[in-house]
């Protein structure tokens, strides 16, 4: 009951900055002329028929990711029962992103989560843009994490070319809303809207006071930490100058009051070798103490040999790209999902579609 007072008491300030924002979209849309992303399942298959029928080998489905400086997207060829779907989906990307999957790991009850997280990417759409064939959809993951984005598509009949196909793509409204997910764009609107929406849906959401990312203190990797699934940045906010005195990074905090300045190292502290990127580390850094940070002037928690073991196609999975550094001879609680991750393949997953040519 209180928390639904409160959802309706925030409406009115929410709705305004919602109204704003769209008036801001409107006016930069006429500028932007919308086109699909470069790269598509003709850089595999020569023909339509080629592509459905690996497609009905991979058992009804077969997907295609590709990426440009406005958004991630997936194409897919899907078995209905009237037959092939020519599907594309455009993902959240950059603090959206990393909202979504902020929310479903803070939730006590992640089914329950993966039932509300569609709702606020849904209302996050003006309503100009909106589409009654363009829906919220999940799809497949290569991690435990939900991926949620807006699909749109069309029937494949038979006869179709490559050419009929991508003509008719570029008529799909979908291509109109990947400057409003994309954070370095001026469509996109601020992050408190993203923040707003997803508590109106009861998903349990943190900001850090210092940089405003989303934030979650139960990432597999970092238990009990304050980290952002940003696998640049993880458990380390991007608000360098805290204190006006370091350059080193210091912790989130959810409350300002929490926010410290930067410490400095002394010179003196414990240090070790990571086992997979041989830096020096230190679990007595000022900053993070008990962390296993680089004991360097750019204090990074995060492996960068772990850290970058996923390829562009697969960014949208990052949460397990956050590692901690691990020193030799000690343990970490990453070290159970780096050894599944290995087992399951996930560093080379989505596998990438053959290449057609020669070598």
């Amino acid at each position: 009951m209180k928390q639904a007072k409160q959802r309706k008491a925030a409406a009115p300030r929410n709705a305004a900055s919602l109204t704003a924002w769209i008036a801001d979209v409107q006016q930069e849309m006429g500028a932007i002329t919308a086109a699909p992303p470069w790269g598509d399942f003709t850089e595999a298959y020569e023909t339509v028929g080629d592509a459905i029928a690996a497609a009905e080998k991979a058992g009804g489905i077969l997907s295609f990711f590709s990426y440009d400086e406005a958004g991630e997207y997936e194409r897919t060829l899907r078995r209905e029962t009237d037959g092939w779907r020519y599907e594309a989906t455009l993902y959240p990307a950059g603090e959206l992103r990393d909202l979504v999957k902020a929310s479903w790991l803070n939730a006590d009850d992640r089914d329950q989560a993966v039932g509300q997280l569609p709702w606020a990417p849904a209302e996050y759409v003006p309503s100009e843009l909106r589409r009654p064939d363009i829906e919220v959809v999940q799809r497949s993951s290569t991690t435990d994490v939900p991926r949620i984005g807006w699909a749109q598509g069309l029937h494949l009949s038979g006869g179709k070319t490559w050419e009929d196909v991508l003509l008719l793509e570029k008529g799909l409204h979908l291509y109109d809303l990947a400057p409003i997910v994309d954070s370095t764009s001026n469509c996109a609107p601020p992050a408190k809207v993203g923040f707003a929406l997803s508590r109106e849906h009861c998903l349990t959401v943190r900001d850090c006071a210092g940089c405003g990312a989303a934030v979650t203190d139960r990432h597999p990797h970092w238990p009990g930490l304050w980290v952002s699934t940003d696998h640049e940045f993880g458990p380390v906010c991007d608000h360098a100058l805290l204190g006006k005195e370091s350059l080193q990074r210091v912790p989130h905090a959810v409350h300002a009051d929490q926010a410290q300045p930067a410490g400095r190292l002394t010179g003196n502290e414990q240090k070790a070798r990571c086992r997979h990127c041989d830096a020096h580390v230190t679990s007595q850094h000022p900053n993070s103490p008990g962390v296993w940070v680089e004991a360097a002037k750019y204090n990074s928690p995060i492996c960068a040999v772990l850290g970058s073991g996923a390829g562009a196609e697969q960014e949208y999975d990052l949460i397990d790209g956050v590692y901690p550094h691990v020193p030799v001879d000690a343990t970490s609680p990453a070290d159970a999902a780096i050894a599944a991750a290995r087992k399951t393949g996930y560093f080379s997953q989505p596998r990438p579609l053959p290449f057609l040519g020669t070598s």
